[in-house]
């Protein structure tokens, strides 16, 4: 997901941080590091001490501000979280939101993943799913958007939420054409079949969006850090949950052992119902995203997958 000039951006970035230390009291800089996992928000490590991010590839978002705030919710639980954060997004350095904060220790989950011992991938995994469980229990009194800013708003009920959230993904498609008329129609159709549904949902808490192992790190046999809440908002468990229901598997071995660490259970018929549409319009959204910033082959088979399950669901319905 970079953009086709994110080396040039990274230079940029990179050259404007001894004057964002020094703007922000940091002390002078020795030594700087670039983060070479990071796709999307260009990323450096500052003297052993501090992770520099920027955002660059989606200034009109409040990523940042969200992850600030979850950083501030959770930095007295038991989810590790950085103990020090600077949000700087007074543009005056760069034009782009700034986010620094302290290193936690331990390395990426799942680039590691097949060096690590089956025992103690299962007690990673555990835990992994032990902490969504624990961010899950964060709640609020509304629904959607954290911030207050952002292009998606704050709602008194979920399936408001997600209206919003499905129309805005839709008219970030519509530039690109990815969706025929008749494809919309049959998406709306199945969202509206699930109102009942989504109405059930009452309690709104604290959603990662993007929780996988590539957003944790470890050490010995703990998760020692997660990252990247910059897509949070707040709403459903189960739009987390379904991430880890799928038939993909990238950790060998982990559903298992996460989904015992969260305490799933098993589905209902209502919760099965809520993640068929939480899945749908996740899809939706991931296909202007590729569009984008990817090659037509892997844009294609993001829209073929999005369109088959659109199709799927809307025969259900018909029922």
């Amino acid at each position: 997901m970079r953009t086709h000039n994110h080396l040039e951006i990274k230079q940029k970035c990179e050259s404007v941080i001894p004057r964002l230390f020094e703007k922000n009291s940091l002390g002078p800089v020795e030594s700087i590091q670039v983060d070479k996992e990071g796709w999307v928000n260009p990323c450096f490590f500052v003297d052993g001490r501090y992770a520099v991010r920027f955002n660059a590839r989606d200034p009109n978002l409040p990523k940042f501000q969200r992850e600030n705030r979850v950083f501030d919710l959770l930095r007295e639980s038991k989810v590790p979280v950085p103990p020090k954060v600077i949000l700087d997004d007074s543009k005056e350095v760069i034009e782009y939101d700034v986010l620094i904060s302290s290193l936690l220790e331990g390395e990426n989950l799942e680039a590691n993943w097949k060096n690590i011992s089956p025992e103690s991938q299962i007690k990673i995994a555990f835990h992994a799913g032990q902490l969504l469980r624990q961010i899950h229990d964060v709640s609020f009194d509304f629904f959607g958007e954290i911030t207050r800013q952002g292009p998606l708003p704050q709602t008194d009920n979920w399936f408001s939420y997600l209206n919003s959230k499905l129309e805005f993904h839709l008219g970030e498609a519509d530039p690109f054409d990815l969706f025929s008329d008749e494809i919309k129609n049959k998406i709306w159709s199945v969202f509206e079949a699930y109102t009942q549904e989504l109405n059930k949902v009452k309690s709104s808490r604290l959603i990662h969006v993007d929780f996988h192992f590539g957003n944790l790190l470890f050490l010995d046999d703990e998760v020692s850090g997660v990252l990247d809440f910059e897509w949070s908002f707040a709403g459903d468990p189960l739009y987390d949950v379904s991430r880890w229901l799928g038939n993909e598997e990238i950790c060998n071995g982990s559903h298992i052992p996460f989904l015992e660490g969260y305490g799933f259970s098993g589905l209902n018929e209502s919760e099965s119902s809520r993640i068929k549409v939480y899945q749908m319009i996740k899809n939706i959204e991931l296909c202007p995203v590729a569009k984008e910033h990817f090659g037509e082959d892997e844009v294609k088979e993001y829209l073929d997958i999005t369109i088959k399950q659109i199709d799927s669901l809307f025969d259900d319905i018909k029922k």
